[in-house]
Parts: structure tokens; C-alpha cells; sequence
């Protein structure tokens, strides 16, 4: 079965998109609970949600956590996305800037690991 016609099918991708920014949308609020959790265990000593649309998220910095590495506070912002499509593209729009991907369904295990992953991976 194929498309009627495009104005079905762009209707169609326009719901898709929307379901999926509500979908990235609800994941940044959820991200907060995990990053709350890994605050209360000592994993991160204090994190930051940047407003949507701020300069910040304009930049590709949806989050902000810090951590004493060695004795010295540590910062990282980070992007983060539900969507391996938009993860493409905003590693390429903001290469300075680690874009983190957690598809729907992603174990909250696997979302500290990759968050704490990033201390290592950052210099000094």
C-alpha cells in the first residue's frame, strides 16, 4: 500500500515529527529524574537543565552537570535526543558539544553510565 498522494504523506510526517518532539520533549523532563537520582547518590555533584530555546539550547547544551574530578569542579553541557536522525545532525551542528542519544525505552543504567562516560572522555 503507497501513499495517496504527498499531501497525505507530508500530513503524515508533520504528526510523526510532532509525536516525536513531544516525545524529546517529556525525555528532557525524565532526564531530570535521572540526574536528580545521580545527584542524591553522589555521582554528580549538581547538574543544570538549560531552558528550551535559550542560548544555550541554541548551542546544543540541553543540560549542564558537574562533578569534582581529582579535587578540581568539573563542568559539561550536553545535548540529548530520543532520535538517532537528530543525532546526526546536531553532532554535526554542534561538534564542540557532546550529543548523547537514548532511544525510547532506554535503560536508566545505561543513560548514568553514558553521563558519567562523559568525565572520562573530556580533558582536563
Amino acid at each position: 500500500m503507497g501513499w495517496r498522494n504527498s499531501r497525505v504523506r507530508e500530513e503524515a510526517r508533520g504528526r510523526r515529527s510532532e509525536r516525536f518532539g513531544r516525545y524529546g520533549r517529556d525525555f528532557e523532563e525524565a532526564m531530570v529524574g535521572h540526574l536528580t537520582k545521580m545527584q542524591e547518590a553522589g555521582d554528580i555533584d549538581d547538574f543544570l537543565r538549560h531552558a528550551p530555546n535559550s542560548s544555550e539550547d541554541c548551542e546544543g547544551k540541553d543540560f549542564m552537570v558537574a562533578k569534582a574530578v581529582d579535587g578540581i569542579r568539573r563542568e559539561i553541557h550536553f545535548g540529548v535526543t530520543i532520535s538517532f536522525h537528530s543525532w546526526n545532525e546536531s553532532k554535526v551542528r554542534h561538534p564542540k558539544v557532546p550529543q548523547l542519544c537514548f532511544p525510547i525505552a532506554t535503560k536508566p543504567e545505561t543513560i548514568r553510565k553514558r553521563i558519567l562516560e562523559l568525565f572520562a572522555a573530556a580533558p582536563a
